[in-house]
């Protein structure tokens, strides 16, 4: 989100009369003199015709938010403008008076006014910064609200080569829906007010999605199942097997899992332990298979990881394949193996040594086959384990090297488990997101776009029974909220009367989205990878001294900053732009679109990245409870040169990778020391603005939680040293089983000792 909050605020509103008479100081609405009253009011419908002028400061200005931490992302940017704008008008009572009060709670308007684009794209400045509409407000009016927010953006050409939609760009709502009711009160109740982040997933990319999803789950199915049965139950010959084995010399079906049997034998020689060809086998098959799921385990299932999955299991495979056997467990291996490179070689193209100098080398260049043959192979795989095959399709024309990235979700929406009962690997539909904050329950329709650019106002009224040209009212945010800026005919607190000529809300209107700010660095430049504890968990002998962590030297390319994938979001925000109590749901909001210049993290200690800004909804949580933590992950792209150990397994290079950050409201990090943060640290008085939720009174209950409307959070985040630890979203670890054991015969004999000179009989 580079281009959201790079605007002016909206400082203020006012209404102003469309003659000149001295005000009134009266709170009765009509009963002035004849000759006192405004020619504009209308005593048939009780309101009087006025002038809407408001106000907006463009940022070069002191802004009504608190300072450095809390004020406009840059202020060199045009004001984009306003639009979808409107007018609610109340009449608070109270006692004695419901003059200068914020409206509470939802409920149903006196009056709606449709302002539509009251402010074009670069038509304020500092020095010209009033529009004027003329409307009618109903006598007693003191109270009122202002909702709007910015036009919409579009992606340059050079934006949408980059993969970022206007969405990317400028967020985007399902809904804006202000109000609702019915009759005389149509759309004037608040309380059906809402606005809801738009889902980035839609219905004909679902579709797609979850046919890529067995397509890929079903393949890696497949090949796992290879076995040795039926036609290819074979005697096998020594001139290419390097021993002869008879079919009554090995069962009728072996299966690939046959060999990572718990009991570390031979499923051919069942008195023996695995040969070596058996155990890569063994090796490749536990490793594809096991998924530590127990302890948030997230298997990296989308398309480049599935390659690079693929590439990493055949190379083994072809090492094996390309073996001399040394026994008839072998053989049978070899055999295994060729089945195993057909398999996968049904459904990828790669370059797989099998001659010459590097025969039984590593494969490379690994890609996936046309589509619609990869579905056709599937859609017959007789490989598959259950009874019930899926079948795939309309996914023909889809490129399965940008799953899931092509449908505007981050890389991490796809990853898979293995399930032992059936044998198959099943890309996760309703996951945990214990690793990020939340119980479970997500999907991936629980990615959503960021909020857009919103605007609120929620005020009490100044009236004057002066018309107030535009260059009388006061010019910038601080001036409008400072009483000694108006002029002594304004009544500060009060209400519309017949008399009344001008109207101003006495609160600068302020956001009604909040901002994420988001900068990267590092506290050291060498970090250490997971590797001593990967090792560890698989042989527990292992000393501390052994299998040290893996040390990686960083500079100013090693990592890039994909996206951030926000957590503890709000699906809709009521009237007052705080969660809906009911029919509501949390997500994820995932920003993709990082600024040039964002996505590197500076190449030396303490220094922050630029900045990236995310919108928002206000995640306060009702009632009196503790407000939630809510869990940021970084989507990084491992670009070091190097593969890496994270919390559970490999992280390639090339791949992408997250590290999650945890933002605490009771526990407010100022430098390195964790303080609780009390409201009076936000600067913001509550007779300057009250922030919802609201008191009975209109007063804000002034609860502190990680994102509040108008408020800019800033999240510094910083890799320590064993920051890689944590790192989530790996691949299997295959490495290991590809060392493979070099013998040389040497057909000379050598040279022993030479006697010289031996007499007999001597």
């Amino acid at each position: 989100m580079k281009k959201l909050f790079n605007y002016a605020f909206l400082s203020a509103i006012a209404l102003t009369g469309a003659t000149m008479f001295t005000a009134c100081s009266s709170s009765e609405d009509s009963t002035a003199s004849t000759e006192e009253q405004n020619p504009n009011f209308n005593p048939v419908t009780n309101e009087v015709l006025t002038k809407f002028v408001f106000s907006v400061s463009t940022g070069n200005q002191a802004t009504t938010r608190q300072s450095s931490s809390a004020t406009q992302a840059t202020t060199s940017e045009t004001f984009r403008g306003i639009t979808n704008a409107a007018l609610f008008t109340y009449k608070l009572t109270g006692d004695p008076t419901g003059d200068g009060k914020h409206l509470p709670a939802a409920t149903t308007a006196d009056k709606y006014i449709d302002l539509g684009s009251p402010v074009a794209s670069a038509t304020i400045s500092n020095t010209n910064s009033h529009r004027v509409l003329e409307m009618s407000l109903p006598i007693n009016t003191n109270t009122m609200l202002f909702y709007g927010k910015a036009p919409e953006g579009t992606a340059s050409s050079a934006e949408a080569t980059k993969g970022y939609s206007a969405y990317d760009l400028y967020g985007h709502l399902d809904a804006y829906t202000l109000a609702g009711g019915t009759g005389d009160d149509a759309g004037k109740d608040i309380s059906a007010a809402n606005f809801e982040l738009g889902k980035r997933m839609t219905a004909a990319n679902k579709t797609k999605y979850e046919e890529i999803k067995k397509l890929l789950g079903g393949v890696l199915t497949c090949i796992i199942n290879t076995k040795i049965a039926n036609g290819d139950h074979v005697a096998l010959s020594a001139g290419t097997y390097g021993v002869d084995v008879a079919t009554t010399d090995y069962p009728a079906v072996v299966n690939w899992y046959d060999y990572a049997n718990n009991n570390n034998t031979s499923p051919v020689e069942t008195t023996h332990e695995l040969y070596p060809l058996e155990k890569k086998l063994a090796d490749v098959y536990n490793a594809l298979t096991t998924i530590q799921q127990s302890t948030g385990e997230l298997r990296a299932g989308y398309g480049t990881a599935i390659l690079h999955t693929i590439q990493d299991a055949w190379s083994v495979i072809n090492s094996v394949k390309c073996a001399t056997p040394f026994s008839k467990g072998e053989a049978v291996a070899k055999k295994m193996a060729e089945l195993i490179h057909n398999e996968i070689n049904t459904y990828f193209d790669g370059t797989v040594p099998v001659s010459g100098d590097n025969k039984g080398g590593a494969v490379s260049d690994v890609t996936f086959k046309a589509v619609n043959a990869m579905m056709t192979a599937f859609n017959a795989d007789t490989a598959w384990p259950t009874a019930t095959h899926p079948t795939v399709s309309s996914i023909e024309s889809e490129d399965l090297t940008k799953f899931p990235m092509a449908y505007s979700v981050p890389s991490g929406a796809a990853h898979y488990d293995w399930k032992s009962e059936t044998k198959t690997f099943e890309y996760v539909t309703d996951y945990s997101t214990a690793s990020v904050g939340g119980a479970g329950g997500f999907t991936v329709d629980s990615y959503f776009y960021p909020a857009e650019l919103l605007y609120f106002g929620n005020s009490p009224l100044r009236v004057s029974g002066t018309e107030h040209k535009e260059p009388t009212y006061p010019n910038g945010v601080d001036n409008w909220k400072t009483d000694a800026s108006w002029t002594t005919d304004w009544v500060k607190d009060s209400h519309v009367v017949s008399t009344t000529r001008s109207v101003a809300m006495r609160n600068n209107i302020n956001y009604g989205s909040a901002l994420l700010k988001t900068t990267v660095g590092y506290k050291t430049l060498t970090l250490k990878d997971n590797n001593h504890a990967i090792q560890k968990a698989k042989d527990s002998s292992l000393a501390d001294s052994d299998e040290p962590d893996k040390e990686i030297t960083v500079n100013a390319t090693s990592f890039q900053l994909v996206g951030l994938v926000i957590g503890g979001q709000y699906k809709k925000v009521g009237w007052d732009f705080t969660p809906k109590t009911s029919d509501n749901s949390q997500g994820y909001v995932y920003d993709k679109a990082i600024p040039e210049g964002a996505e590197a993290i500076p190449g030396t200690v303490n220094t922050a990245s630029t900045p990236n800004y995310t919108l928002l909804f206000d995640n306060y949580k009702a009632g009196d409870v503790a407000q939630d933590v809510v869990y940021v992950a970084l989507e990084l792209r491992n670009n070091t040169g190097q593969d890496f150990y994270g919390k559970h397994n490999l992280i390639r290079n090339g791949d992408s990778f997250y590290l999650i950050g945890k933002l605490d409201p009771a526990n407010y990090t100022s430098a390195t020391t964790p303080v609780a943060l009390p409201w009076s640290n936000l600067s913001q008085k509550s007779n300057d603005h009250p922030l919802p939720p609201y008191n009975a009174d209109g007063t804000s209950k002034q609860v502190v939680r990680v994102f509040m409307q108008d408020f800019m959070t800033t999240a510094n985040f910083w890799f320590g040293e064993n920051s890689l630890h944590e790192a989530l979203l790996t691949v299997p670890d295959l490495r290991h089983s590809s060392l493979t054991l070099g013998l040389s015969v040497d057909m000379n004999w050598s040279t022993g000792i030479t006697f010289s000179d031996v007499i007999l009989g001597q």
